[in-house]
């Protein structure tokens, strides 16, 4: 009998090994979304377990549900082929170096998905690293948000982790490591705004007091980021 062409492996739903044994870009895009397609998991739940944006992964897995494997592969169908570096206009160049400026250990891919949430356009993440590594000044001279416990308002630095993660497409392990905080810090911050929406910026009392009243200036910004976020998620 010949031998197996491949060393057995014991299976695993640990995403940080499945993510080291796929080969392709779409056999891991798959891996993501296969909990939602296959056994319905909430794009909330899965987001949790893998740290992958919870509206990233509705939107891939409707795709999936709509087109099939062919959602997996790039397309100008399915949002437009990965941009090369000589494609992409200058702002979304300056933004990759201003990402990985402000937060290095950024993964490559992470970085490209940021773009597409900003931009609308996904470059390669062949091309974010050479972008990024090119020599290009980025314009960012310090950074935009100060350490969690560094903000004095804790609606504010609440606010900072939404517009990362929900306007910005962060990711919670990034948004932890650039705020200095933990991972489920940042979770309980995105869960209470996903159940409470304005009414989560408010600090839970640890005594019998009234809780602190968000600012009306803060509350009117978190509403109309909200209606944004929720365009982008209806596909507009």
């Amino acid at each position: 009998m010949p031998p197996a062409k491949r060393s057995r492996r014991e299976r695993t739903d640990d995403w940080s090994q499945i993510k080291q044994w796929t080969l392709w870009p779409e056999q891991e895009l798959y891996e993501s979304i296969r909990p939602l397609v296959l056994f319905h998991e909430t794009a909330g739940e899965r987001a949790k377990e893998i740290d992958v944006p919870r509206r990233t992964l509705a939107r891939k897995a409707d795709e999936f549900e709509k087109h099939g494997m062919q959602s997996l592969f790039p397309s100008e169908e399915h949002g437009g082929a990965r941009e090369t570096g000589k494609t992409l206009p200058e702002e979304i160049r300056q933004l990759v170096v201003d990402l990985h400026c402000e937060m290095p250990t950024m993964g490559w891919r992470e970085i490209a998905e940021v773009c597409s949430i900003r931009y609308g356009r996904r470059p390669d993440h062949k091309s974010v690293k050479r972008i990024a590594t090119s020599g290009l000044r980025p314009s960012l001279q310090v950074r935009r948000y100060q350490p969690w416990h560094q903000i004095p308002d804790p609606a504010e630095r609440k606010l900072a982790v939404i517009r990362l993660h929900f306007e910005e497409g962060w990711s919670i392990t990034s948004i932890a490591e650039y705020m200095q905080t933990s991972r489920p810090t940042i979770y309980a911050t995105l869960q209470r705004w996903a159940e409470e929406g304005v009414a989560g910026l408010d600090e839970k009392s640890r005594a019998r007091k009234g809780p602190r009243k968000v600012t009306l200036s803060v509350a009117n910004e978190v509403e109309i980021r909200f209606r944004r976020t929720r365009y982008w998620e209806s596909g507009a």
